[in-house]
């Protein structure tokens, strides 16, 4: 092994998390430097976002970085951002550097900085990975990932779990299942080392969550999402396991918030109910401010599946659940994927009141099997349930995206959607529906909630 290597590892721009570091760079920071491999991993994003945020045209700039449309202006201010975004990864003179793409709205920031990284350093390595290094899941092209290699603008790509993968480049072994190709190895997530933020500047942050990732994979099949596309297959770090990182990351941060990184954290009820358990107990006779607490992704099932002593450990635990209801309506709901009733959404909604547990809320708005009548019938949903406007934490009404590589998008033409412009955009519309009438209804339903005092986040 070359002991001479310095890699740096760059969480890239843009994804929309203030509030919450990215964890890649921490996590194979951790990985690298366990095998000897002196790894610095930095959160780019947040300090990115943090300066265009300062600035008093930020929503032009914004655009830029996600639909790379601007004016004279703005691209010279973008410059400027992409320019600090190079030489902040170069000062720690790296012998090779690693972009973390956690969204597709990190390529147009990704592409822009490697053309200035070959400018100012020509003869260092650049790969790049994540979810968001391509534009359709599945598809033997992926045109992003090609272009970069094509133009020279990085020397690899890896796809999936990248951990050991990106070790083995370091070593030279450029043929390791994953560079370059699509056939990469899963790895256990009890295998890893705990995560190593000592590169973060955590003071950049609002109120600060560490994250952890607890599982990948999902044990749902909804056609909207892109998930399964990576991790076909549901995996889960036990109760104890989890538990502990918890403890260090406590101890060596003075961090007690965390964010559990994943599509779903109660997968595995009986390990989620144990952690819980754990938490809950911990919590007991302790100071708030010395409290753990607990924010995760959480699956709707039916009422009895989460009994009333789960609610108690939950709030035991300090938990925000983040809901993803995505529909109110029964049959849009069974459409997309997802199997519970409406009485099952009051019930859980019931409990987080009655036991003082926040819920962020996910509602897609415009989804493809929507009509009308369902927008009316939407809107009433929510004048019926405004006494859980302050239970629910956060609302946030997205409208509805066809994601690559799902299966929204391979059954477009069954759905009969026409889109404007390839990739994960909104601009879609049907026959029967405009896409000005699918963003007018949006703002209705935007104004109404708002209205009803509902705490929104909006897209």
């Amino acid at each position: 092994m070359n002991k001479n290597h310095k890699v740096v590892i760059a969480g890239m721009p843009m994804v929309n998390t203030p509030n919450e570091p990215l964890a890649a760079p921490a996590v194979l920071k951790a990985s690298l430097e366990r095998v000897g491999i002196t790894t610095v991993g930095i959160d780019i994003n947040i300090e990115v976002i943090n300066k265009i945020r300062s600035h008093p045209n930020s929503k032009d700039i914004f655009n830029f970085f996600y639909n790379e449309i601007s004016e004279d202006w703005v691209t010279e201010q973008v410059t400027i951002i992409i320019r600090y975004i190079a030489e902040r990864i170069l000062e720690y003179k790296p012998t090779l550097i690693g972009l973390s793409l956690l969204t597709y709205e990190c390529q147009v920031c990704t592409k822009w900085t490697c053309a200035v990284l070959r400018e100012l350093a020509p003869d260092i390595p650049i790969i790049i990975g994540g979810p968001g290094i391509r534009n359709v899941v599945g598809d033997s092209d992926c045109s992003f990932r090609s272009m970069m290699l094509d133009k020279g603008l990085i020397d690899a790509f890896i796809e999936g779990d990248g951990d050991l993968a990106l070790i083995e480049y370091v070593n030279g072994n450029t043929d390791y299942p994953g560079i370059n190709n699509n056939e990469w190895k899963t790895i256990e997530l009890e295998s890893l080392p705990t995560p190593n933020y000592d590169d973060y500047n955590f003071w950049q942050y609002g109120a600060l969550q560490l994250p952890i990732i607890d599982s990948k994979g999902c044990v749902r099949n909804c056609e909207f999402c892109d998930v399964i596309e990576f991790w076909s297959k549901f995996s889960n770090r036990s109760s104890e396991h989890l538990f502990k990182e918890m403890l260090v990351q406590s101890k060596k941060y003075n961090i007690r918030n965390f964010d559990m990184r994943s599509s779903i954290s109660n997968g595995n009820l009986k390990e989620f109910k144990k952690t819980m358990e754990m938490i809950s107990d911990y919590n007991t006779g302790k100071y708030h401010s010395e409290q753990f607490s607990y924010n995760c992704s959480f699956i709707i099932r039916k009422s009895g599946q989460h009994p009333e002593d789960l609610w108690d450990k939950m709030s035991g635990a300090n938990c925000t659940l983040a809901m993803g209801v995505e529909s109110v309506i029964p049959h849009v709901r069974k459409d997309l994927g997802k199997w519970f009733e409406n009485p099952d959404i009051d019930y859980h909604l019931m409990m987080s009141k009655k036991y003082n547990i926040g819920v962020n809320l996910m509602i897609i708005t415009g989804y493809p099997t929507e009509t009308e009548d369902d927008w009316e019938e939407t809107k009433q949903w929510f004048l019926d349930h405004t006494q859980y406007n302050k239970t629910i934490k956060r609302l946030f009404l997205t409208p509805a995206t066809i994601l690559p590589g799902t299966s929204l998008q391979r059954n477009r033409e069954e759905y009969g959607i026409i889109s404007t412009t390839e990739g994960p955009d909104s601009k879609w519309y049907t026959k029967n529906i405009s896409y000005d009438k699918r963003m007018a209804y949006h703002s209705e339903l935007v104004k109404l909630v708002t209205s009803n005092g509902f705490n929104l986040n909006a897209y």
